[in-house]
């Protein structure tokens, strides 16, 4: 029964639970749309607030919700009453009661649903899709099934803090009661709450509870929100199969279709990874066949190749035995020649005996000569030495008798010096006598001091005209140079460089003091530095200037450009940089650096005829002429490549387009237009700002300003003046200092004057006070002298006393000398003996030489031999020792591939020993050899290589095809089992579907039919018989639901897309399929809101009759149709539920509270006086007695009506 809301005076409203919920309905609004959950409610409809005062107010809704059943219907089951046998025939999982508490349009309502079709009827805005709305959220679903809201706490009613929703499910024969679903969904924190028969619980469990009984809300087969049809009518072919099977065929059919397209996928995979090793080894196979001649060419060439070798190597062979023969023939030769020299000298010994005794004679005489020799020079080494001893003597003595004389000599000088010494004492004491006169130093000190002091008055009046001497200098300076550019910006002030200065002047002194800087010092930078635009850009067309100016700023006009970054720190440092740091400390000066000079990247947004068709004649930068830097860098701070210039207002629609465009603005007219753009909005998302065109300033061809002539004239004459005057004062500061600097110079010369007086009369101080100490030292010198004289004897006696020790030696020397000489007189004597008898001994040999000279010279030959033959036995021997070396190493090399089975190189060694056995031999075999790899001459080295690579990959290749055919058949094994277990079933559901579907056309005069599109692959290889042909429906991705329709005689059957036919025709056949659906369902529930909104009445009505029949058959599953259009005289038949949803001011309150302050439910809407108002009114009359389900009249519906299951809201 629905709630009621009276007028009561009370206690404060709140939103709990045992508070009185309070917030009214919103009122029907104009159109067929609910006012959103998020709306303002309070309108001039409404006028309840949130909560009332303490002191109980008096207040009553004008508009309340409320569903009209008839007077006491039959009691549901819930959580108080499980056991009761349920009379309504509910199926498992049905709904039986939605209790809703503050949620959306509602703030206390309760629905008890029929169990077969439930028509939930009332005007736009009161409610009717919240409860479909509940049914989703309290089942535990998020709110994106609906089509609506994003979040839970939007469905929370305007003025409350949380919503509550209770749907009690019809339970399962084995469940005790009847399971009791409760969300509790709070605004703050977006949280949702949920119980399970008044437990704690989770949403996953929630869902798990509704799944166990094959709820489907996310199926829109069973599930159909208002939001959601047009989502339904657009549901591809393919959608509708996957939604259907769930809503009708169970999970276990959609996990086979979902395995089907995996092994599908899986084989399809296995195929293409097949088809493609397949060709790569079709395409290697023709390869190597093709390439096999070239191969044996290549073999027979590497086998010719590998004999040529192996035949050079054998050369070691041949060579070790040549050169062993060889060698043991040297050795043969040099023992022979060994043995014939020794029976030579047998033969000849007793002549060569004699011969010897005379070379062993001459040979000791030899030697005794040279002992001779030895001591000859010996003792006249010694005879030197002792003669060099008696020389030395000689020198000591003659350097003592020097001594000697030195001394005698020195005694006449010290008494010549002792005298001049006493003459100086004499003196010295003579002045020290005359003491000089006493003399004022002070004074003169005093009189130098007062000297100093008038230079230093003098140094400070010139110092005090320094700085204005500095001042002046450094003003007469800036003035010359004021006047100097003053006359030049005179001289030039008509020229259109000079006004752009002026202008930039104007603009920024800090700018164009910074350009003039530049201008003068561009020999700094590595690249050339560009000055503000406002002097180095200029219009191609001055009509352009205003509408040019008023897209830039002022910044634009004065920024300064460098090119590289070197030169951008340069101009930092030089204008930004402070003064201390040789900067010129500017601060308003903007520098930009742009490396890049080239426009190409700045291309208009649009092409040159999008741009006409806009209304648009060109572009900001088309108008401007200058240094590509500058124009490039202003494109990338004002974008003027994508500012639009039209000469006149553009039309609405072309604003429009330009505003979808990349145009950044555009100027037209007098207005300059600046689009704002939010990419996220598309293109319509887009705002445009409009300001009026600005007066150019800067780009304009003004005139010569007499005035600021005049005035330039006027600066430069006081300039003129003013350097005029401070270079007369300057002249009269410089003569000042000239005076004062004569003054200084004259009054120190006094002080040098008066300085060197006191310094010589204190020289002359110092010289007298130093005569005792110079008189002092002359006696000291002279008492020295007199000491030295007195000694003179004593040395010379002992000089004379060395210089006889030394004649003593020099005797001894002399003795000593002649005992030498004495024995290289008898060495001399001994050697002559010696030679005499040497040139005795040389004589005897040569006889005896003579007499014997040819045996000798035939034993000398026969020696010689015998060392050339041994020469060349060790010679040869080494060669063969090196050949049997590299012998072996080949020797070996034929015995490894002899153990790895190759016996080739051993057969070709024995070939070569035996057969050819001799280099020449060889040498024509290779040579034959090399002629045969002369004919297989060509081809790559690596083809063989390739090929065997080639040959290994086939192979792989092959194992891999092999192994597809065994997985292609096991697919196809797996597949057909699958579809045996699918397709038939599938095949059945939708042929009952068809029947249905067919007979609900044909019975409103048109023609349905529904049918499963089988894909199937066009693959030639899977085309096969086995597979059916053509017809093999193995594409299982693309399987599909074909609804095809025809709604007049003269049409075929047509597929139903939204291009055929008009929306109320769609909905005729949505509506039919998912009647169609309703006895195989296996859903407990299905849901369709407003589905006829785009019928005509006549559709409408045939629709509802036949939705009517199959929802109000026994067996039916529960069925919710909302619609907010009701035609009089629609098919009733027992069964049905009416659900009619009331709001206005005159419903009554859902809970009233009575004097004691208690809550109670409000009086219930009674359908049954409203039957019997409508016959006392006479409306069942006004049908002209029109019969309808089958036979009863239209009064006799409402009394079946008023009979009807009472629903609550």
């Amino acid at each position: 029964m629905a709630s009621r809301r009276r007028r009561r005076s009370g206690a404060s409203d709140s939103d709990d639970e045992d508070s009185r919920p309070n917030t009214p309905a919103s009122t029907s609004p104009n159109d067929k749309k609910r006012i959103r959950r998020s709306a303002n409610l309070n309108d001039e409809n409404n006028d309840t607030d949130d909560t009332s005062s303490s002191s109980g107010a008096e207040r009553r809704p004008r508009t309340a919700n409320s569903t009209l059943p008839v007077r006491n219907p039959p009691v549901p089951p819930g959580p108080g009453n499980s056991n009761v046998e349920v009379r309504s025939g509910h199926q498992p999982g049905a709904i039986v009661r939605v209790k809703l508490t503050n949620f959306v349009t509602y703030t206390s309502a309760e629905f008890f649903p029929g169990p077969s079709l439930n028509m939930v009827i009332g005007p736009n805005g009161t409610g009717k899709s919240t409860l479909v709305c509940a049914i989703c959220l309290g089942l535990g679903w998020p709110p994106k099934y609906l089509g609506r809201a994003k979040e839970p706490a939007e469905f929370v009613k305007h003025g409350c803090r949380e919503a509550t929703m209770e749907i009690e499910l019809q339970r399962k024969p084995s469940m005790r009661k009847n399971p009791v679903i409760t969300r509790v969904i709070k605004r703050e924190g977006n949280q949702s709450t949920y119980y399970i028969n008044g437990k704690q619980s989770v949403g996953r469990e929630v869902q798990a509870l509704a799944n166990s009984f094959n709820i489907q809300i996310d199926n829109l087969c069973q599930f159909l929100p208002q939001d959601k049809v047009v989502e339904f009518a657009m549901m591809t072919p393919v959608e509708l199969l996957a939604s259907t099977q769930r809503a009708v065929a169970g999970p276990e059919m959609t996990n086979l279709h979902d395995e089907l397209k995996r092994l599908r996928k899986d084989q399809s995979k296995v195929m293409k990874n097949d088809k493609d090793a397949r060709a790569q080894l079709a395409h290697l196979q023709n390869r190597q066949e093709g390439q096999r001649p070239e191969v044996e060419r290549l073999r027979e060439r590497a086998k010719v190749k590998l004999r040529l070798e192996r035949l050079e190597q054998s050369r070691a062979i041949l060579r070790y035995q040549a050169a062993k023969t060889i060698s043991q023939e040297a050795k043969e030769r040099a023992q022979a020649i060994t043995q014939e020299l020794k029976h030579l000298k047998s033969a000849s010994a007793p002549t060569l005996a004699k011969l010897r005794s005379k070379e062993e004679y001459e040979a000791g005489a030899r030697a005794f000569k040279n002992r001779c020799e030895e001591e000859l020079t010996a003792s006249l080494k010694e005879c030197d030495k002792k003669a060099k001893a008696i020389m030395k003597l000689d020198d000591d003595m003659k350097e003592k008798l020097t001594q000697i004389e030195a001394e005698k000599a020195g005694v006449s000088k010290n008494k010549n010096t002792i005298a001049q010494e006493q003459n100086k004492v004499r003196d010295l004491k003579r002045k020290k006598a005359e003491a000089p006169a006493n003399f004022d130093v002070t004074g003169l000190t005093n009189e130098m001091q007062v000297l100093r002091g008038r230079v230093a008055a003098l140094q400070q009046k010139s110092n005090e005209l320094e700085p204005r001497k500095t001042d002046l200098r450094e003003r007469g300076t800036k003035r010359r140079d004021d006047a100097r550019d003053l006359a030049a910006r005179l001289e030039t002030f008509g020229s259109h460089a000079n006004q752009q200065e002026e202008k930039l002047k104007e603009l920024s002194e800090a700018t164009w003091k910074a350009w003039d800087w530049i201008q003068k010092n561009q020999d700094q930078f590595t690249q050339h530095v560009y000055g503000p635009p406002i002097v180095e850009c200029s219009l191609k067309d001055p009509r352009m200037a205003d509408a040019i100016e008023s897209i830039l700023q002022q910044t634009d006009f004065k920024f300064i450009t460098a090119q590289n970054t070197a030169d951008f720190q340069l101009l930092q440092k030089k204008l930004v940089g402070s003064t201390a740091d040789g900067g010129l400390g500017l601060h308003d000066v903007s520098l930009r650096e742009r490396s890049n000079s080239s426009l190409d990247q700045f291309r208009p947004p649009v092409s040159p005829e999008q741009m006409q068709n806009l209304g648009l004649s060109g572009w900001a930068l088309d108008c401007l002429q200058g240094p590509v830097a500058v124009l490039a860098q202003l494109c990338v701070e004002k974008g003027l490549h994508r500012c639009g210039v039209s000469s006149k207002e553009p039309i609405q629609q072309q604003h429009d387009e330009i505003g979808k465009t990349d145009v950044q603005s555009y100027v037209a007219g007098q207005k300059v237009y600046h689009f704002l753009r939010r990419r996220e909005y598309g293109a319509a998302g887009y705002s445009a700002r409009v300001q009026d065109i600005r007066r150019a300033r800067f780009w304009t061809d003004q005139p010569v300003d007499l005035g600021r002539k005049a005035a330039l004239q006027r600066d430069l004459n006081e300039a003129r003046g003013e350097a005029a005057a401070i270079h007369a004062e300057f002249s009269d500061v410089v003569n000042q200092i000239k005076q004062l600097e004569a003054q200084k110079k004259q009054i120190t010369s006094e002080i040098n004057a008066k300085k060197e007086e006191k310094e010589a009369i204190q020289s002359a101080r110092v010289q007298y006070d130093r005569l005792d100490v110079e008189i002092q030292a002359k006696e000291e010198s002279i008492k020295m002298l007199r000491e030295s004289i007195h000694g003179v004897g004593a040395r010379i006696s002992g000089m004379q006393k060395q210089l006889d020790d030394l004649l003593v030696a020099k005797t001894e020397a002399v003795l000593d000398f002649a005992a030498a000489a004495r024995v290289v007189k008898s060495k001399t004597a001994s050697l002559l003996e010696a030679e005499v008898i040497l040139v005795e001994a040389v004589s005897d040999l040569q006889v005896a030489t003579a007499q014997n000279n040819e045996v000798v010279q035939a034993i000398q030959q026969k020696e010689a031999e015998k060392n050339t033959a041994t020469e060349t036995y060790r010679q040869q021997y080494d060669l063969a020792l090196r050949s049997k070396n590299e012998a072996m190493i080949v020797a070996n090399e034929a015995k490894r591939l002899a153990r790895e089975g190759d016996d080739s190189f051993n057969d070709l060694l024995g070939y070569v020993c035996q057969s050819l056995n001799t280099p020449e031999n060889l040498e024509a075999e290779i040579d034959a050899e090399k002629a045969k790899l002369e004919l297989t001459e060509g081809g790559n080295a690596q083809t063989i290589a390739e090929f065997e690579r080639r040959a290994r990959d086939i192979e792989t290749l092959q194992v891999r095809v092999q192994d597809a055919d065994e997985r292609q058949a096991n697919f196809r094994r797996d597949i057909k089992k699958v579809r045996e277990g699918w397709e038939p079933r599938l095949d059945e559901i939708v042929a009952q579907i068809n029947d249905a579907f067919s007979d609900s056309f044909a019975r409103i005069g048109c023609a349905g039919q529904v049918a499963v599109y089988k894909a199937s692959s066009d693959d030639p290889d899977e085309c096969t018989e086995e597979n059916g042909g053509s017809e093999n429906g193995l594409d299982f991705e693309k399987w599909a639901i074909e609804i095809s329709v025809k709604f007049r005689e003269s049409e075929p059957l047509s597929l139903l897309d939204s291009h055929r036919q008009s929306g109320g025709e769609r909905a005729v056949s949505t509506i039919f399929y998912l009647m169609a659906l309703q006895s195989l369902s296996r859903a407990p529930f299905r849901v369709v809101d407003e589905i006829n909104q785009g019928m005509d009445p006549r559709n409408e009505r045939m629709v509802h009759g036949r939705m009517v029949d199959i929802a109000a058959d026994d067996g039916g599953s529960q069925y919710f149709l909302i619609t907010p259009k009701l035609l009089s005289g629609l098919k009733y038949r027992r069964g049905m539920t009416v659900l009619c949803i009331v709001s206005g001011e005159n419903v009554p309150a859902a809970r009233e509270r009575d004097d004691e302050g208690e809550w109670h439910d409000g009086p219930k809407v009674d359908f049954k006086l409203f039957v019997t108002r409508a016959r006392d009114l006479g409306i069942g009359a006004a049908v002209g007695g029109r019969r309808m389900d089958f036979g009863m009249g239209f009064s006799q519906s409402l009394e079946s009506a008023s009979r009807s299951p009472a629903v609550g809201a």
